[in-house]
């Protein structure tokens, strides 16, 4: 029975960030160093999970980024009291101001 040495979070964070500058395949950085292939990958997705919501919080999971523009005089195309929602693929969302948060999610949600 082989057994595996286990690692801290600190000593698996170092392995990933250094397979990264190596330039090498993750698998042969784990035969040199000696390290489970599914143990790396267990680790590099826990570390891509907290350094990308880390990083840009705006992109975390649960929030979508918004940019609010002032409405053209000329385009009077919905009425006052709506949301008009011009989403990044063409598709328009046209709801009234009292909009459930709930809908909304279902609605923006990608």
């Amino acid at each position: 029975m082989r057994k595996y040495k286990r690692h801290t979070q600190a000593e698996m964070y170092g392995h990933i960030e250094n397979c990264y500058l190596s330039k090498q395949s993750q698998r042969v950085y784990c035969q040199e160093h000696g390290l489970a292939y599914s143990t790396f990958q267990y680790w590099a997705k826990k570390y891509r999970k907290g350094h990308i919501s880390n990083a840009n919080p705006d992109t975390a999971p649960g929030f979508i980024p918004v940019r609010v523009h002032p409405e053209p005089q000329d385009n009077k195309a919905h009425n006052p009291g709506q949301l008009h929602f011009l989403m990044p693929n063409g598709v328009q969302v046209l709801c009234p101001e009292t909009v459930q948060p709930q809908v909304l999610q279902t609605l923006l949600n990608p």
